[in-house]
């Protein structure tokens, strides 16, 4: 089928791109979309094509006005074949994309290579760095290092990126947020959700962490779980099954969109693509990957609509981020245990405090704006844009 043609790079694409963009699935693929704007308001009549590594990645990038493929797999044949088919004159890459084979045809055919909206975790620095001498090679000769955060340039600069390509210009998928107060009624109106009653989200959850909120929901008065109402969506649809049996175990209900829902029922959305509808509906947001050593999801998400939000102890690859917030007084760490049950009680139970941390949530995420002009700023820097 056409998707396994992709993959082994049979893509051809008429008058080549200017820019290559890559996003690996569908949360790098607003930065992708955000990216791609900003270029474009430069050089508007340049070409773009976007890759993914998923196939709904691959659908959110179609929604942007660019071809879009699924990205071919490093492997010298496909590499060579994508390479030869698409013609790119430069290849961005978003966030932690580093595919050795894609970067030594990159290298033998002169096409420039950006790594934006750069993260790196010291997990995968200490991968990366077992790759030795070669993977030290290709990084450093990347024409830009374009990094989400002070730490993140750190670590790249310790893979091998040379200093003068390096730069901290923020997240990407900062950019692609639409910050502001939401009308939350009509929201979870919209959703199917009881309007009235205040919504608390469990976003991008992980194996291990509805045991975790189930056990800690529990511990919450009954009163208070009355008042509310709750959304689970699991990170990844592959992973459901497994969690959906973590609540079972817990004895926590679960109900799908549209079906029957039993009382203290949470709602549960395996959906792709509606996490930030929940997010703008909701009063607290509890942001997944967070419980477990995942490294975290994105806090600036329901920040950005004035949710009150709440993280686990793992949130290493949003450590800039959970401090600014938390310096706002808008996000609470807490471990599973009595320590969760705390936090939840306090921003469920506490509606001044928790309107306060709305709105800091809201000021932090318009501060973080701006990553597309500054991206794209440094990108013409270091003569990689507009096109020519």
């Amino acid at each position: 089928n056409c998707f396994w043609a992709e993959r082994l790079g049979r893509v051809e694409l008429a008058g080549g791109a200017d820019a290559w963009i890559h996003a690996a699935s569908m949360g790098e693929a607003v930065a992708a979309g955000a990216l791609m704007r900003g270029l474009a308001a430069r050089a508007p009549e340049a070409r773009f094509l976007f890759s993914a590594t998923t196939r709904a990645g691959r659908e959110r990038l179609t929604g942007f006005g660019a071809p879009a493929v699924l990205a071919p797999l490093d492997t010298p044949q496909a590499a060579g074949r994508f390479f030869a088919g698409v013609a790119a004159r430069r290849l961005f890459l978003v966030e932690t994309e580093l595919w050795p084979h894609w970067l030594m045809r990159a290298r033998t055919r002169g096409v420039p290579v950006a790594v934006v909206s750069a993260r790196l975790s010291e997990r995968s620095l200490r991968g990366y760095g077992r790759l030795g001498r070669p993977l030290r090679e290709l990084v450093g000769g990347l024409a830009a290092v374009l990094c989400q955060s002070e730490e993140d340039l750190g670590r790249w600069r310790a893979l091998g990126a040379r200093a003068e390509a390096c730069a901290v210009t923020g997240n990407l998928k900062d950019d692609g947020l639409r910050v502001g107060p939401r009308d939350r009624a009509a929201g979870r109106r919209s959703l199917g959700l009881d309007a009235e009653r205040p919504l608390l989200v469990l976003g991008s959850v992980r194996p291990g962490e509805v045991t975790a909120l189930a056990s800690a929901w529990r511990g919450l008065p009954a009163a208070l779980r009355e008042r509310w109402q709750v959304a689970a969506l699991p990170r990844h649809p592959g992973a459901a099954r497994a969690l959906q049996g973590e609540a079972a175990a817990a004895g926590q209900a679960l109900a799908s969109p549209g079906g029957e829902a039993p009382p203290e029922a949470w709602r549960w959305d395996e959906r792709l693509g509606v996490l930030n509808d929940y997010y703008a509906a909701a009063e607290v947001a509890f942001v997944g990957g967070s419980l477990g050593p995942y490294g975290g999801h994105n806090p600036i998400e329901p920040a950005a609509s004035g949710a009150a939000v709440l993280m686990g102890p793992h949130h290493g690859t949003q450590g800039a981020a959970v401090r600014a917030l938390q310096e706002a007084g808008a996000l609470r760490v807490a471990g599973p245990g009595e320590d969760l049950v705390g936090a939840l009680a306090g921003w469920l139970g506490d509606d001044a405090s928790r309107a306060r941390a709305g709105a800091a949530a809201m000021a932090v995420a318009a501060q973080r704006q701006g990553a597309v002009e500054r991206t794209v700023a440094g990108l013409r820097e270091r003569g990689l844009w507009p096109a020519g």
